[in-house]
């Protein structure tokens, strides 16, 4: 799941407990979709394997795979691939007929701290003092330090700040009115060898700003550094060094979709989860509870009685990221294609380890998941996240939506740990977008229920 300011979700969940189809033709005619023949095609279909109806069977395969590519399943990455076709073959094994969608994203991976070392061999704290720009460029520079525009708050905005800027020395420029991304082009069309951004004096946070470039474009080092450090660079007598090791750049990755073709087959019921990690992390609650989820319920789905709407799982990459993955398949969504979906069901984060069951969308949809829920439990609660994860796209194209989220790295209440057993004053999820986000800190008996319960709301909202 994409990052969500802690506050607003403490906040919604305080609100919400005091108060209580048919298949993608247009994917199909595009060239940036691809679709694979349905398992057994020209052979006989292998049988899924021995428990590959629970979906912690899935959590440890992807576990597995995180294991096996530097601990990580990042979109853009061989985790992140490897990921795909793991999902790709044990949806086939299930029966389903399986496609890919290549996606465009950017990429950025920091591999290291940035270095930005004063004359006479100090070097600024990272984090403290310094933090690389996201969508900077790796690279490095040892020059003179020249201020461009001095205190002004457009310093940089404008062309004639660059005019007479010297090539090959390092550009320090103010924060202020216009993006970085825009001080960072101008620096580097003027011939800076690296730019640094420095925070305006004595107000704010003591930190440096944390940003991004937007996209990768910038062929030369960006750093943001606090407004002390930026005193000492600015009035710094000889060369400053410059160091960034990152890699900005354009990468192709895959959603995985897979369909399962009802009796009438002229509507479409869909849930989805994304397949990716962060960089930082193996991802097994976020999202590979999700996905662990949609893969056990595919291998029932197609072992039951076919419903009378086509069940579609999509599988989407490159969602930390900015939800690239599913914005691109409702972008190849043709109008008529949109409205066959009945409903879209989103699985993000369903096994956190001090869960708080929570439920988010409307209509029929998220009734049949809170009524699917209340049969297994105490009831969930309802909230809201605003945009920050795959049901966005589809809301915006008017298809129906819900979902089920078990907490992130707000603290829970005590009103919702007496609810649901937790911990009050804790995260619902302490490894959010961190290393430990494994296999350990996954919560078992919250991801059956939420399994079983996402089982008979499709069913349900299938027919």
């Amino acid at each position: 799941m994409r990052a969500l300011p802690a506050v607003l979700l403490l906040a919604t969940a305080l609100a919400v407990l005091a108060g209580c189809g048919g298949g993608a033709g247009g994917e199909g005619s595009t060239s940036a979709a691809t679709t694979a023949a349905p398992a057994g095609a020209g052979r006989q279909a292998p049988s899924p394997a021995a428990g590959a109806g629970d979906p912690w069977t899935h959590m440890q395969a992807l576990s597995d795979v995180a294991a096996a590519n530097g601990r990580t399943r990042a979109a853009g990455t061989p985790g992140g691939a490897a990921t795909e076709r793991l999902i790709a073959e044990r949806l086939r094994v299930a029966g389903w007929s399986v496609r890919v969608q290549r996606v465009g994203f950017p990429f950025f991976d920091e591999r290291r701290a940035p270095v930005v070392t004063l004359p006479g061999g100090r070097r600024l704290r990272a984090g403290a003092e310094v933090r690389t720009l996201e969508y900077s460029a790796g690279g490095s520079a040892h020059a003179a330090v020249v201020v461009v525009g001095g205190d002004r708050r457009d310093a940089g905005c404008g062309a004639a700040d660059w005019r007479a800027f010297p090539r090959g020395r390092i550009a320090m420029v103010r924060r202020g009115t216009c993006a970085f991304a825009a001080k960072a082009r101008a620096a580097q069309s003027a011939g800076a060898a690296a730019v640094i951004v420095s925070d305006p004096p004595a107000r704010g946070a003591a930190e440096p700003v944390r940003g991004t470039l937007g996209a990768p474009g910038v062929r030369v080092p960006v750093v943001t550094v606090a407004a002390g450090a930026g005193r000492a660079l600015a009035g710094a007598r000889g060369a400053v060094g410059v160091r960034v090791d990152a890699v900005s750049e354009r990468r192709t990755a895959r959603n995985v979709v897979a369909e399962l073709r009802g009796r009438d087959g002229a509507r479409t019921v869909m849930a989805g989860a994304h397949l990716d990690s962060v960089p930082d992390g193996p991802g097994i609650n976020d999202d590979g509870s999700g996905v662990a989820a949609l893969l056990a319920l595919a291998t029932r789905l197609a072992a039951a009685p076919r419903p009378r709407d086509t069940v579609r799982l999509g599988f989407w990459t490159a969602e930390e990221l900015g939800l690239h993955g599913s914005r691109r398949h409702v972008a190849l969504l043709s109008a008529g294609d949109r409205r066959r979906i009945r409903a879209y069901v989103n699985l993000d984060m369903v096994a956190s380890p001090n869960a708080v069951l929570q439920t988010y969308g409307a209509g029929a949809a998220e009734t049949a998941l809170r009524r699917a829920l209340d049969a297994r439990g105490p009831a969930p609660v309802r909230t809201a996240i605003g945009g920050a994860s795959d049901h966005a796209p589809f809301q915006r194209a008017g298809v129906p939506v819900a979902g089920v989220f078990t907490g992130a790295s707000e603290r829970v209440s005590p009103q919702a740990a007496r609810r649901f057993r937790a911990r009050a004053g804790r995260p619902a999820d302490p490894c959010y977008h961190r290393a430990c986000d494994t296999l350990e800190n996954a919560n078992h008996p919250m991801l059956e229920r939420v399994t079983d319960a996402v089982d008979a709301a499709l069913r349900s909202l299938a027919g």
